[in-house]
């Protein structure tokens, strides 16, 4: 057991979220899971379908699209969550199945927080990545939220339709959608919470470069709302200060007469048993600490899984 989870044990917290099922993840708080804490992941995607003369449905297909891209969360039953990882909390990535690349990254860029100290600002792909890893996708579908799961999720959404003549666009219409995801982690996790913060929107020009470089400025725009977040918990003991925060993106360009839906999810999850290498869950605090000690690469190979990023094959 971790030093951490140690004191958290002191305050009467575990940070164990195992569940019984031998394949699928289950939702944060459905009955059965074992222990009180849960494990979250970052995803955002994007997805298009050729509209039809019902918008209502033409977004529920599209929004379905970009739930089953790239990491798998189709057929769930999603509820909204205000986007904090406490003290009960792990993150897919960093906390458990640790990519390596977070360990390689470099700051994109810095801002200031409230304390006078720097934030660093990082690519969230890592973490993008081991969600995709660990739940798989469509064609080859790993340790997936059940079939009809209740999931609790820090979530936003935008969907739009680019008409067949874009000459008279309305409010409603462009020419691509987009969404990110930010994770950033409290320095002090036994006080104060690590942040989700989601954000989508609307793409307006037909030129798709200029999406890609608005999105790399976006970065800034939500640094500047995260230290603001920390800031408005200050007080005379202190407040939220974070180590590091993890800034990532998706987008999709629509055709005329198609409609786009872009995503950004944060699922709070019980892992299943199975996917844990030599797990039982008759020992769940040794389950967490496999996970904690596996960096993902090392988890793949004991599962027997291929690398599903490996050389860039996932673009969100």
């Amino acid at each position: 057991m971790s030093e951490f989870d140690k004191k958290l044990n002191t305050l009467g917290v575990d940070r164990i979220s195992v569940s019984p099922y031998k394949k699928w993840s289950r939702g944060y708080m459905e009955p059965g899971n074992i222990g009180n804490g849960y494990v979250s992941g970052l995803k955002v995607d994007a997805g298009v379908v050729d509209k039809t003369d019902d918008m209502i449905l033409d977004g529920i297909v599209s929004y379905d699209r970009a739930e089953t891209k790239n990491a798998y969360i189709g057929q769930i039953n999603m509820t909204t969550a205000s986007s904090f990882s406490g003290v009960g909390g792990t993150v897919l990535g960093y906390d458990i199945l640790r990519n390596p690349e977070v360990d390689k990254a470099k700051p994109l860029f810095t801002e200031k927080q409230w304390d006078g100290s720097e934030l660093p600002i990082y690519d969230a792909k890592p973490l993008q990545d081991t969600l995709v890893e660990y739940f798989g996708t469509k064609d080859d579908m790993r340790h997936y939220p059940a079939p009809g799961a209740f999931v609790c999720c820090a979530n936003k959404g935008v969907t739009a339709e680019r008409p067949k003549n874009d000459e008279d666009m309305k409010p409603g219409q462009g020419y691509g959608v987009w969404s990110a995801i930010a994770i950033s982690f409290a320095k002090d996790p036994t006080k104060y919470s690590s942040m989700y913060v989601e954000d989508a929107g609307v793409w307006e020009t037909p030129n798709e470069d200029e999406l890609i470089e608005y999105l790399k400025g976006r970065r800034n725009a939500m640094a500047k709302s995260i230290a603001a977040c920390g800031e408005n918990t200050a007080g005379e003991n202190g407040g939220a200060v974070f180590t590091s925060s993890w800034i990532g993106f998706a987008h999709a360009m629509m055709k005329p007469g198609q409609v786009g839906n872009a995503i950004t999810v944060a699922p709070y999850i019980a892992m299943p048993v199975d996917s844990i290498p030599g797990g039982s869950i008759l020992t769940p605090d040794t389950d967490m600490d496999i996970m904690q000690n596996l960096t993902m690469p090392e988890w793949l190979d004991k599962m027997g899984y291929q690398s599903l990023t490996k050389d860039g094959n996932i673009k969100y």
